[in-house]
């Protein structure tokens, strides 16, 4: 598409010289995209020393396979300040786990969602794609999307773990507090990076812990009254019980919410701002909601959507310490030391893509994505821990764009500027606003 080889949607301006140790980690606290300087989108390896510990960042495609895949074992582990993070709210699930516990759980999660089976979930998909056009045709004024997708995809989650019976407003409430939640913790653990005594940490715990305990409590209501639920729910009980069935069941909704929800902001946005993008993708999209079958005819659609989750990874940091001594090129890593693949790097990277921060959808049409290295490009993750959920989340990114983006044109709210803003995912700072109009 030659007409958008020069649009550049909102990002940050990186600064031309990267912060101090303690300046950067305060930063990061608000906002981790603030840390990276101009040199960080073309450097191959970065470190930083703290006292104690250095966090190593992985930026290239050789770096990244060497250390999350072949060295999987050495660097399995999530870093400590994201399971503190997530902890309180999907307790020991999946996402967090490690060793052997996670090879257990991941073998209970996968098989219910493996992409073969996917065709299952499509009537979820259309329900709630259906209802969240509903609700987008009756808004008067901007409307934030952002909101309104974390319901939608929210309430996708809900009907496939527990059917056609679940509450319609469980989803609002279930996605607002997460986002709170969001809010409320504390993604950098500023004292333990320093080796320093937590002193402050009670302080953002004390919220985000009240919040934590309301999800679970939801979450957990809802298993109580599920009844027998649906295949997804009756496959995850036959291989999990009490704590470690909750802990499952609410990383579902919440992570698998995320992602997909996150995806569809950012592809609205770009389709507000590039209205030739926006058309071509409603020329391309049925007037009735799809099959599932058609959703693999949807070319330019999905090229779009990949290109939306290249410039904004939902997961924008993938984050990991060191079980034990290693050697990264020519930097010694020890036990207890950060290692970071960092999409929103790899993604903008100048030696990997051409005009790296323009928005162009053909990098994911034809044969151009085979001509690019196999780890430059990390929408769901890396190695072994990749998202067991990449085929759900795409299948319903499609519906949902499919539905929307053939009914409806989006454009920027007056007065309202895009901000990326990642903490524990790379969502849109105060929302996304946007007008919403029918075609």
């Amino acid at each position: 598409m030659s007409d958008s080889a020069d649009f550049v949607p909102p990002m940050p301006t990186p600064a031309w010289r990267p912060p101090t140790a303690l300046g950067g980690l305060l930063r990061a606290r608000r906002d981790v995209l603030s840390i990276f300087p101009a040199d960080a989108y073309r450097r191959q390896v970065m470190t930083t020393r703290l006292p104690g510990r250095m966090i190593l960042v992985a930026n290239t495609p050789e770096v990244v396979r060497d250390v999350f895949v072949t060295k999987h074992a050495t660097y399995q582990r999530k870093s400590r300040f994201l399971e503190d993070a997530l902890r309180p709210v999907i307790g020991g699930s999946s996402f967090i786990a490690w060793g052997d516990d996670w090879v257990a759980r991941r073998a209970a999660i996968s098989p219910p969602i493996h992409p073969s089976g996917i065709a299952q979930f499509h009537w979820a998909y259309v329900q709630a794609a259906e209802e969240t056009a509903e609700i987008l045709a009756r808004a008067e004024g901007p409307v934030d999307v952002a909101a309104a997708f974390a319901t939608g995809i929210t309430r996708v989650l809900l009907l496939s773990v527990f059917g056609p019976g679940v509450p319609r407003d469980e989803a609002a409430i279930i996605a607002e507090t997460f986002t709170a939640y969001q809010d409320a913790a504390e993604v950098v653990d500023l004292f333990g990076l320093m080796g320093l005594p937590d002193m402050l940490g009670w302080l953002t715990r004390r919220r985000a812990g009240r919040l934590a305990a309301a999800l679970r409590g939801r979450v957990a209501r809802l298993l109580e009254t599920a009844g027998e639920g649906t295949p997804l729910l009756a496959a995850l009980r036959a291989a999990l019980s009490g704590d470690a069935l909750l802990d499952e069941v609410v990383m579902f909704l919440l992570a698998g919410a995320e992602g997909a929800a996150i995806t569809l902001t950012w592809t609205a946005m770009l389709a507000a701002l590039h209205p030739a993008t926006a058309d071509r993708m409603a020329d391309e999209l049925p007037a009735a909601p799809p099959d599932y079958a058609d959703l693999a005819g949807f070319t330019f659609t999905r090229a779009v959507i990949q290109e939306s989750m290249r410039l904004y990874p939902p997961v924008a940091v993938f984050a990991r310490q060191a079980l034990k001594p290693d050697r990264i090129r020519r930097w010694d890593v020890r036990e207890g030391d950060i290692v970071l693949a960092v999409p929103w790097l790899l993604h903008r990277h100048e030696q990997l893509w051409e005009a790296p921060h323009a928005f162009r959808p053909e990098r994911f049409l034809g044969d151009a994505p085979r001509q690019r290295p196999r780890f430059a490009y990390l929408p769901f993750g890396i190695g072994p821990r990749i998202c067991a959920g990449a085929a759900f989340g795409m299948a319903e990114v499609s519906v949902f764009a499919a539905i929307l983006f053939r009914r409806f044109r989006f454009a920027i709210a007056p007065g309202f500027t895009p901000r990326p803003n990642c903490r524990l995912a790379l969502r849109p700072k105060g929302g996304m606003r946007l007008v919403v109009s029918a075609r």
